[in-house]
């Protein structure tokens, strides 16, 4: 079967949407500005009271993500930028950047509101570890160490609403009720890979009143006869499929949203790259967190909307 081709609709206001992505008084504006400089100076911790508030070290950050530089050439950037509008603030120093970088207070920033169809999945960002090139003609030498990013996307805005952070190690299905915590205004449904395939994951999805568009594995079994007792949420869905096929049953919940989730992660590995630069994990956390604020913005600045060719 031949993959359809497709044609956006609105390209002239999605090109705008691309070139305002890297207008650089769109991230540095006024506002940041008039709040570089701390105001609460009241300290009454050891050590002197910083100088910089949490939105100059932002701003800073989102800047060294956007356009991928290292700590010394975002200090020269910013120090350049602000000579070019006539402004006189002194530029935080590269190490006070990465030193204030672990301890930033960040939210994540959306503009989502109301019960929403989310879907949820998790991708691998490299810490360190040889180039692929190099991997495919002489094989792995170094230790290669990853972080897992876990997060959720509003399938009608394709805004991310929640992320984390986490070690390899740590499987899909672990981390999906700290993910649903974070949206506090509930969902209509929820949708996930077989990663998240466990009783436990899809009582959760229950628990919120949701539909669960988590794919099962194709052994799946029922746990539960069917009783007067209310069923296990996994069991209807087994009863369901054996029923109308798991085509169909993919349809009526809508599962292939999920891809949206998977194009999230490729557009963060193509414009921010699929590697952490941060060393240690409280400084990749924050650096995930300004990469997921910084697709947000992208996706509120404007989003293609493509139709199939006939």
């Amino acid at each position: 079967m031949a993959k359809k081709a497709y044609r956006i609709r609105n390209w002239s206001k999605y090109n705008k949407a691309l070139v305002q992505r890297g207008n650089i008084t769109f991230w540095m504006n006024a506002k940041t500005v008039k709040n570089w400089y701390n105001t609460e100076r009241k300290h009454s911790a050891r050590g002197r009271p910083q100088v910089y508030s949490e939105v100059a070290i932002e701003c800073c950050l989102m800047m060294k993500a956007l356009f991928q530089l290292p700590l010394r050439a975002t200090e020269g950037v910013i120090e350049s930028l602000f000579e070019w509008m006539g402004v006189k603030i002194k530029t935080p120093c590269y190490t006070q950047i990465c030193r204030r970088q672990k301890t930033l207070s960040l939210k994540l920033a959306h503009h989502v509101r109301g019960a929403i169809h989310v879907v949820i999945d998790g991708t691998g960002l490299k810490v360190f570890g040889e180039g692929e090139w190099k991997v495919r003609q002489h094989g792995y030498i170094k230790h290669r160490m990853w972080r897992k990013l876990h997060i959720g996307i509003d399938v009608k805005s394709q805004e991310i609403v929640m992320m984390e952070l986490t070690d390899n190690k740590v499987g899909e299905n672990k981390k999906l009720k700290g993910l649903l915590e974070q949206y506090q205004d509930g969902y209509t449904t929820i949708g996930g890979d077989k990663g998240y395939d466990s009783f436990d994951c899809h009582e959760q999805v229950g628990n919120y009143g949701a539909v669960s568009a988590i794919n099962i594995q194709a052994d799946a079994k029922e746990r539960k006869k069917r009783t007067d007792e209310k069923p296990l949420v996994r069991d209807e869905i087994v009863r369901r499929i054996a029923e109308v096929g798991k085509d169909q049953w993919k349809k009526e919940v809508s599962y292939h949203s999920r891809s949206l989730v998977e194009t999230a992660m490729f557009r963060y590995k193509t414009i921010l790259g699929n590697k952490m630069h941060a060393r240690n994990i409280e400084n990749q956390k924050v650096e995930a967190m300004i990469g997921c604020n910084l697709l947000n913005a992208f996706v509120r600045l404007g989003m293609p909307e493509s139709y199939a060719l006939s």
